[in-house]
């Protein structure tokens, strides 16, 4: 089954199997590398379906939001790649600190009591 666009066809295997699993969940005969999921009429409900199929071919457990911020085929596909290498500067720091920074402030909500009687962290 090859829905990948002829004219700008996915560079690598990883591409091609973003490219193949976007046409079958958004219906289109075909996807090239720089198609925007969203441009083609995706929405975050088949964004769901997405990342279920790329989990079961890829193997990479990804992020929803991974979706929004490399939202075309080559850019998710690079991203996966570039995944497993050691990280350059920024990397999957960014997250991980909003996470840690999200955390922290759940925590200092939940413990709104003792903040209440003069025991502030």
């Amino acid at each position: 089954m090859d829905h990948v666009s002829h004219e700008n066809p996915p560079e690598t295997e990883i591409a091609a199997v973003i490219a193949e699993i976007w046409c079958e969940v958004l219906e289109v005969p075909e996807v090239g590398e720089g198609d925007n999921f969203f441009d083609l009429g995706g929405h975050s409900i088949l964004l769901q379906m997405v990342r279920e199929r790329v989990v079961q071919r890829i193997g990479r457990d990804v992020e929803l939001i991974e979706f929004f911020t490399h939202p075309t085929v080559l850019s998710l596909a690079r991203h996966l790649e570039n995944e497993g290498a050691p990280e350059k500067g920024s990397g999957r720091r960014r997250p991980a600190g909003r996470l840690n920074r999200l955390g922290i402030r759940r925590a200092q909500l939940n413990g709104n009591a003792s903040e209440s009687r003069g025991e502030i962290g």
